[in-house]
């Protein structure tokens, strides 16, 4: 059973509870408790089982933003999605005047989300590169102190043949 239909058999055990409550009365109650997640379960259910839940601009305005809000139910494709559509479907309304407000805010956090993931790779694939070099630089630190040592074993023998010879003589 997915979380999404746990929401929903919970809002319609609780409508049951509630006797004559609506779908729509027990998603506004979710909404207003800030448990959007069961709230936009609830509303979808109303929606598809209430034909009057349909030409309710304030439930789809609040579907929209249950979506919108950070959580569980965080989809704010669905959210554009529904509150895009409230102009053409309830166009003088006041609620599709507030959607109007939020898609462009929707839409910039989808941007900013996306450039968010774009830096973090961007900055993954930075981290690699830096330890990447930091690792060629440690082989050339070792290969530069191996050439030193080698340098000064070569000037030291040098110096030997040069003592060798001037005993010799000419």
């Amino acid at each position: 059973m997915t979380v999404r239909s746990l929401l929903v058999s919970l809002a319609l055990v609780a409508l049951g509870v509630a006797g004559c409550a609506s779908v729509k009365s027990v998603a506004d109650r979710e909404f207003a408790a800030g448990n959007y997640a069961a709230a936009a379960a609830a509303y979808e259910e109303a929606l598809r089982s209430e034909p009057a839940a349909r030409r309710d601009a304030a439930l789809r305005l609040r579907l929209g933003l249950a979506y919108a809000m950070p959580g569980s139910a965080h989809d704010p494709a669905r959210a554009v999605e529904l509150l895009r559509s409230m102009p053409t479907l309830f166009p003088n309304s006041g609620a599709a005047a507030q959607a109007v407000l939020v898609v462009p805010l929707l839409e910039q956090e989808r941007r900013l989300a996306d450039e968010l993931a774009a830096a973090r790779l961007q900055l993954a694939a930075l981290e690699g590169a830096v330890k990447e070099r930091d690792e060629q630089a440690q082989r050339l630190r070792t290969t530069l102190a191996d050439t030193q040592a080698q340098l000064h074993r070569v000037r030291e023998e040098l110096e030997q043949l040069k003592r060798i010879d001037l005993k010799r003589g000419p």
